[in-house]
């Protein structure tokens, strides 16, 4: 049953890329109402299986939502042209501004993966709220970065500027930042002399 729950885990971490997998695909080929409208059924749907689960929402879920509702409400029902271009900015912006408001209100959101494996015990534990602070200010960083090489792309242009800062780029930082997740924690504890058992990847 462990094992079954755990390949259920790995399947549904899969399903949530799939408004992305076509956002990419369809918007690459131009076809934006496609990438706006099924990016956001995929979402819903994503979403729906996560709660019918019994699986918490968390804010990088929220924010992806927010993407999309915003793509299908400029995209499908103004037909704006401009969304187009920025795309990529608006998506980091989503995240971005996610990101930074759960450090502002006091509840970094790694602080909710860190739940899922931490015993309850230690949930108040100083240690444990001071990584989950770190990592999710290192999250906000590498978001933020992302947003200004969007932009860059969006005033440089180009077909190859663009792709390079708008996408590529970022999903570098993306890499870095789940490889961040798998190894900060336990240096971090180990360091701090404290044993708390803390989920590996705060963000998808």
């Amino acid at each position: 049953m462990a094992e079954q729950n755990k390949i259920s885990s790995r399947t549904i971490a899969l399903i949530s890329f799939a408004p992305w997998i076509l956002y990419g695909f369809a918007s690459g080929f131009n076809h934006w109402r496609i990438a706006a409208g099924g990016g956001l059924i995929l979402c819903l749907g994503f979403l729906a299986l996560t709660m019918r689960r019994g699986v918490s929402i968390k804010l990088p879920d929220w924010a992806m939502l927010a993407f999309f509702m915003i793509a299908a409400v400029m995209i499908i029902g103004l037909r704006s042209t401009a969304f187009t271009v920025y795309s990529a900015v608006v998506v980091w912006m989503c995240f971005a501004l996610a990101a930074w408001g759960s450090v502002a209100i006091g509840r970094p959101f790694t602080t909710a993966y860190a739940r899922e494996t931490a015993p309850p015990e230690f949930w108040e534990h100083p240690i444990f709220i001071r990584l989950n602070l770190l990592m999710t200010l290192v999250w906000c960083g590498l978001m933020t970065v992302n947003i200004g090489f969007a932009a860059i792309g969006v005033i440089v242009g180009g077909n190859l500027s663009k792709p390079l800062l708008s996408y590529a780029l970022p999903l570098v930082l993306l890499v870095a930042g789940f490889a961040f997740n798998n190894r900060f924690p336990a240096r971090y504890l180990a360091r701090s002399g404290v044993q708390i058992p803390v989920a590996s990847a705060p963000a998808a």
